[in-house]
């Protein structure tokens, strides 16, 4: 049996949260890799494109 959370965040504020969890990633990534592997370039670019699409969910519900 589920039972709700009473301390649930709302799916905005969720993605909002995700956004800044993958932008902090982005910038320590950036900032440490100062030559790409091939695995490094792939990771950061699905960082980014998870990026993008959490950006136009949040335009979406605004």
């Amino acid at each position: 049996m589920n039972t709700a959370t009473q301390n649930s965040l709302s799916s905005t504020e969720t993605l909002k949260a995700r956004k800044a969890h993958l932008s902090g990633l982005l910038k320590l990534t950036d900032s440490r890799w100062q030559k790409n592997t091939t695995i490094q370039s792939l990771t950061l670019n699905a960082i980014k494109a998870e990026l993008c699409l959490i950006d136009q969910q949040l335009k979406r519900r605004s």
